[in-house]
């Protein structure tokens, strides 16, 4: 009876090694017959992520609806850019001037005392006494005397007289004696102790550089005087701004000192050097001032209408500026979106010119083209975090597989374990 339970025993065993051999052998071969075709799956994948999420998008209506997807067409239009900047207001330096003295002497009285007055031309401006001044009465005195007192003489005598009268004469007007003073003289036949200087130019007085008193020589400055009713406001242009100005442009000012208040001038100048630590251009505008608003070195704000030729333009908010390239999402169809790299030109308008990279007619995306080309991004990354994933799923399935098909034989073997413990236990009964 003993010897038939261990025979059955025996069996048993047998056929349950058996099972679990066949068992763990078919896996094996399932699991390496499958290997192959997952790493060709994957590459084809990959490929497909490369090639449509690189530089395109797909989008249904419900996704577009959800981004907030809108587009516009490229168009031809004509822009008006406004560039917008600050100047400040300067003396016209072509109107500027010194009245300067041409007689040597000493300051006795200042009939013009402050800065800020305003000087007319020929206006007297000074007593000086000058020694020069009052020898030159005395010698065409002289030679009015002698004229008067040889007008019997011979005719050279009197040539002669006559000559040195009117040389007389003309020394005292080129001291800017005025010509009524000369035939005052001549009537009183007295000369005057003191010079009245007059003003040779007009203009409100930007210096007094002289006080009574002081002795001055000829040709020294006495006062600065600038005409106050043109003036010059220089603004500053940037870089991008450059090309769309031009002399006699019209410039179109305003300042917070009166408020509403319009003035226009035009470009006069343009300053040939940039300067380097501001990078930007001086530009000249000659304005009328005829009221004397525009003072000198006050702040104003300057706006400048640069009218722009017909070209392809796109709105603003389509361009991706990413410092590198310049790219908008052109609609393909209904549902795809591909990314163009395009040059740009002028921006005015809310639109932007475009100078190559896109056709009249063509569709592009004005809102969330941010949104669209992160999709983009992410794709990419997806892409090839997928290509690294399923690479290392697939070596994770060959170990489990190898364990699994290395583990048959220590499963097949364990029946002699179990045939032993079982003879073991025979061996104690």
């Amino acid at each position: 009876m003993l010897e038939k339970l261990d025979t059955k025993k025996k069996i048993l065993i047998g056929v349950t090694a058996g099972v679990l051999a066949v068992g763990s052998v078919g896996y094996y071969t399932y699991v390496h017959k499958q290997q192959p075709v997952t790493a060709v799956d994957h590459s084809k994948m990959a490929g497909m992520g490369n090639a449509v999420t690189g530089e395109m998008v797909k989008l249904d209506a419900k996704a577009q609806q959800l981004a907030g997807v809108q587009t516009a067409q490229v168009m031809k239009k004509e822009l008006n850019k406004e560039i917008k900047t600050t100047g400040k207001v300067a003396l016209n330096d072509s109107s500027r001037a010194y009245i300067t003295s041409r007689v040597e002497g000493r300051v006795e009285e200042l009939y013009v005392t402050s800065e800020g007055q305003y000087i007319s031309p020929g206006q007297a401006i000074a007593s000086v006494y000058s020694p020069t001044y009052i020898a030159a009465q005395e010698e065409y005195i002289l030679a009015l005397d002698s004229v008067q007192k040889l007008k019997g003489a011979s005719k050279d005598v009197v040539q002669i007289n006559n000559r040195l009268l009117q040389a007389a004469r003309r020394k005292l007007q080129l001291l800017n004696i005025p010509d009524e003073d000369i035939t005052h003289l001549e009537h009183t036949r007295k000369a005057n102790n003191y010079m009245t200087i007059y003003a040779q130019f007009g203009g409100t007085v930007m210096e007094k550089l002289l006080l009574p008193g002081a002795y001055i020589m000829p040709g020294e400055k006495l006062y600065t005087v600038s005409d106050l009713s043109t003036v010059w406001m220089y603004a500053d242009l940037y870089e991008k701004d450059i090309a769309g100005v031009r002399i006699g442009q019209e410039v179109n000012v305003t300042s917070g000192a009166y408020p509403g208040e319009n003035f226009t001038g035009r470009v006069s100048f343009i300053n040939p050097v940039l300067d380097d630590a501001t990078r930007t251009v001086k530009v000249r505008v000659e304005m009328g001032n005829p009221e004397g608003k525009l003072k000198p070195n006050l702040f104003v704000n300057v706006a400048i209408n640069v009218p722009l030729a017909e070209n392809l333009v796109v709105p603003v908010s389509s361009l991706l500026d990413t410092g590198t390239r310049k790219i908008v999402f052109v609609a393909q169809d209904r549902e795809t979106f591909v990314k163009r790299d395009i040059v740009t030109g002028q921006e005015a308008d809310g639109y932007i010119q475009v100078l190559s990279g896109l056709q009249e007619g063509d569709t592009v995306v004005t809102a969330a083209a941010f949104l669209i080309d992160s999709q983009t991004q992410l794709g990419q990354f997806s892409s090839h975090a997928g290509h690294g994933s399923s690479k290392a799923s697939g070596n994770a399935a060959l170990p489990a597989s190898n364990n699994t098909a290395t583990s048959a034989p220590p499963t097949t073997g364990s029946a002699p374990a179990v045939d032993h413990s079982g003879h073991t236990g025979h061996t104690g009964l």
